[in-house]
């Protein structure tokens, strides 16, 4: 589970729940999917969300970089996990994606295609 999510000038740092397995080898599969919130990040098997305002810090930032790191209970310094690219044109893509659902009324339907 992500607890916290962090801006930072690359991008973005996931800082991840005690007991959240994250494999050293970088991921196979990433997918960034749309959603009424923003986005959820697929990866590792795990889904991450990521609001709106988190899509439009990539879409900013000088990176698409997302820092996980392992938070413990009285732990001061979380530990480093592992980093993930977002390629900047699909970060975009949801984005605008996005923002044409969310512009739409509300009663032609759902991201979800339940309309």
């Amino acid at each position: 589970m992500i607890e916290k999510i962090l801006f930072v000038s690359d991008g973005i740092i996931a800082v991840v729940g005690n007991g959240l397995e994250i494999p050293d080898e970088p991921p196979v599969n990433v997918a960034l999917d749309v959603t009424e919130f923003g986005a959820v990040l697929l990866i590792y098997g795990l889904q991450v969300s990521l609001p709106v305002s988190v899509l439009e810090h990539l879409e900013q930032a000088d990176g698409t970089n997302i820092y996980f790191y392992t938070s413990e209970p009285y732990t001061l310094v979380a530990t480093y996990r592992g980093c993930v690219v977002l390629e900047r044109d699909e970060v975009v893509k949801v984005k605008g994606a996005w923002d044409y659902v969310s512009s739409l009324p509300s009663d032609v339907g759902s991201i979800s295609g339940n309309g």
